[in-house]
């Protein structure tokens, strides 16, 4: 486990970027953490240093967004904030946002495994310190 100290919005998009660097199609990350510690901003910083150049946004209502990233990448962005029960699910609701030809960064990933979500290569939690700086675990 790597740990890391962001100080603000920037720094936590930094992390995100550097984490990218390790990713290949068909790779997996759950992003865990509380309200506001700042999951959509990694993945912001994630998906930028892919190749997104399009607006990054929190798909909460939407459940996920995919983005187009350089080299024809697919990027997906899902959050299962508002699924209280995955195995309840039609067993195709996440087939167009993970799978071997796009990298996938999953917001409040089930704690239990769950037919739909296959387990991560990466896990990063993000908790809140003082102010904006924010505590990062990241788990291979």
């Amino acid at each position: 486990m790597k740990v890391y100290e962001t100080d603000g919005p920037a720094a936590t998009e930094a992390l995100g970027a550097e984490l990218a660097a390790e990713l290949t199609a068909g790779d997996l990350v759950h992003v865990r953490g509380e309200l506001g510690a700042g999951k959509t901003t990694l993945v912001r910083g994630a998906c930028r240093a892919l190749g997104v150049s399009g607006p990054v946004t929190s798909p909460t209502f939407a459940i996920a967004h995919r983005y187009g990233a350089a080299g024809g990448l697919v990027v997906a962005h899902v959050d299962l904030y508002r699924l209280n029960d995955l195995d309840a699910e039609d067993p195709d609701l996440l087939g167009d946002y993970i799978g071997g030809d796009r990298i996938t960064f999953i917001e409040w990933p089930p704690e239990r495994a769950a037919a739909l979500v296959p387990p991560p290569r990466i896990t990063v939690e993000l908790s809140h310190l003082e102010g904006d700086r924010r505590r990062v675990e990241v788990r291979d």
